[in-house]
């Protein structure tokens, strides 16, 4: 989603990406869904669910322009709390689940970026990492069937063929394998704040452009 948005309209991005999502995250659930406890999470993806039918709205009836600035906006605060905050918070208030909840739902909807908020909520849960992997790959997914739901339904996805997503499944499916062994030879630490000084300089250029 950080990329597309360069090449083509937003709105448009916004269904591919989602399509590209799920077709990631099935992939990787497949690595994970031993670890997979339904318990775990579950008032988060309703609220998500929720949530998504909004984003899809606003990304419906908003300006290419105003979307572009939203997205910038957004991905700054995303690269800003990775590098301002000098220490990332461990623990999220049981409180906060329903909101955080249908704030990720919505950025989903809209943006396709729903995921960083639910990562946040997912690591600050004591979850062997194997649940976090595979409660994360189970929102996306059910977010991303959710949105393909609506985008269809607001005619986002009519440029987007079955020929098409099949031709594309080689490259990302490569890229998804590279992906995994970058993860494999790169400290975590260093992917991590190379992947958000990317998202800050992206949002950045959405801001200002």
């Amino acid at each position: 989603m950080s990329l597309m948005p360069l090449v083509i309209p937003i709105k448009q991005a916004a269904a591919i990406s989602t399509i590209f999502s799920l077709l990631a995250t099935v992939a990787t659930f497949i690595r994970h869904f031993r670890d997979y406890d339904w318990k775990l999470g579950l008032a988060f993806l309703i609220c998500v669910c929720i949530g998504v039918p909004a984003g899809v709205y606003f990304l419906d009836r908003a300006s290419e322009k105003v979307l572009l600035r939203v997205l910038g906006v957004m991905m700054l605060v995303f690269a800003g709390r990775e590098f301002l905050l000098s220490e990332q918070p461990k623990a999220i208030p049981r409180f906060l689940t329903v909101p955080l909840g249908l704030f990720s739902g919505t950025l989903s909807g809209a943006f396709n970026l729903g995921g960083i908020p639910t990562a946040a909520y997912a690591y600050s849960h004591p979850w062997t990492r194997g649940q976090i992997m595979a409660f994360l790959q189970v929102m996306i997914t059910v977010s991303s069937l959710l949105r393909i739901v609506f985008y269809k339904k607001f005619g986002m996805l009519q440029e987007f063929s079955l020929l098409n997503g099949l031709l594309l499944l080689v490259p990302l499916y490569l890229a998804i394998w590279l992906g995994h062994f970058v993860m494999t030879k790169v400290a975590p630490k260093h992917m991590r704040r190379a992947v958000f000084a990317f998202i800050g300089i992206a949002g950045l250029y959405y801001l200002t452009r």
